[in-house]
């Protein structure tokens, strides 16, 4: 699982799309996370980030898909 906080200025989203594009594993999952920047974890949406991060490390899925881009907090 990656996450590119939608107002990042330190990594921006591009770049984490770029590699998330490179990355070859058969089970990836893009989040792309509303209303956060590099410090999500501090933010409004950070409970979101939490949810998708303990699904993603426990269940290996995110809100039920196993690979592909979510659109959190939207």
């Amino acid at each position: 699982m990656m996450v590119a906080g939608q107002h990042d200025k330190q990594v921006p989203p591009d770049r984490v799309r770029e590699f998330y594009a490179d990355l070859a594993a058969p089970q990836k999952v893009f989040v792309d996370l509303a209303c956060a920047s590099h410090n999500a974890m501090w933010e409004k949406n950070r409970l979101l980030l939490f949810r998708a991060s303990l699904d993603w490390l426990t269940a290996a899925v995110v809100p039920g898909a196993k690979d592909g881009t979510l659109r959190l907090g939207y």
